[in-house]
């Protein structure tokens, strides 16, 4: 590689984001080292907050660029992961001051009160998008796995129910290899009643009873009714894989 295109692949990396950097890193070996070279391990560190700002680890973190590539690596929508923190530009809409004050509330709640193995904060001034995390329920096969979702709140809400999908892989019958929940009460049967918590609550539960009557990967709902433990073995080594960045080093 010669010294001017060096340098114009130095430049172009200048302008990239951090989902784009990781991409460029997987190129080949030589874009992998100009990344290396080119964003230091508190850039990384900055990165991981900002995409994950629920992450906690629970050991010293050494390389910041690993602990995001494992990130990334267990998010099922790469595009989804791409857009989930960032404020859309689109129509201007009035202030809705019930939305407002009623998501202030709830995010009080959350600080202050918030349900055993839920956590949540919104990404946004504009409190349209959310992050979350559910920690997976004891004698579950989803034990020890922190699994985050997104939350997108429309305008209108309470009136319209937020969009929930999971932002970590998860092998689970009611919920699709890109992250969708088949849950009804956020599908059709919404309630003003019903809050952020409340919702994933519902979404915690479903992880320790599937509902495979009506379900969003039947070969999955399949396996859980006639295969139980071939399932669970699945749903935690997929757990172990995807959803223990906390406690699972980058190799």
């Amino acid at each position: 590689m010669n010294v001017f295109s060096l340098a114009v692949l130095i430049q172009v990396f200048s302008h990239l984001d951090d989902i784009s950097l990781w991409s460029a890193s997987k190129v080949c070996k030589r874009w992998q080292q100009l990344v290396e070279e080119c964003v230091t391990n508190d850039q990384w560190n900055q990165f991981t907050f900002r995409r994950w700002p629920l992450f906690r680890p629970n050991y010293t973190v050494a390389e910041w660029a690993g602990v995001f590539a494992n990130l990334v690596d267990s998010s099922p929508c790469l595009y989804c992961l791409h857009r989930s923190n960032v404020e859309e530009e689109g129509a201007w809409e009035p202030s809705n001051h019930w939305r407002n004050n009623r998501l202030c509330n709830e995010w009080r709640i959350f600080c202050t009160d918030p349900p055993e193995g839920i956590r949540a904060t919104p990404l946004d001034r504009a409190w349209s998008h959310w992050q979350a995390s559910i920690t997976g329920p004891h004698s579950s096969p989803y034990e020890g796995g922190v699994f985050y979702l997104h939350v997108q709140i429309p305008h209108s809400y309470p009136i319209r129910p937020p969009s929930v999908r999971f932002a970590t892989k998860i092998f689970h019958p009611n919920i699709s290899r890109h992250g969708d929940i088949g849950l009804d009460c956020i599908q059709h049967n919404w309630s003003l009643a019903l809050t952020i918590a409340k919702v994933l609550i519902s979404i915690q539960s479903l992880l320790t009873d599937p509902f495979c009557a009506v379900a969003m990967e039947t070969d999955v709902a399949e396996m859980y009714t006639n295969q139980r433990s071939r399932f669970n073995a699945v749903a935690r080594n997929w757990t172990s894989k995807y959803a223990m960045n906390d406690v699972r080093r980058p190799c």
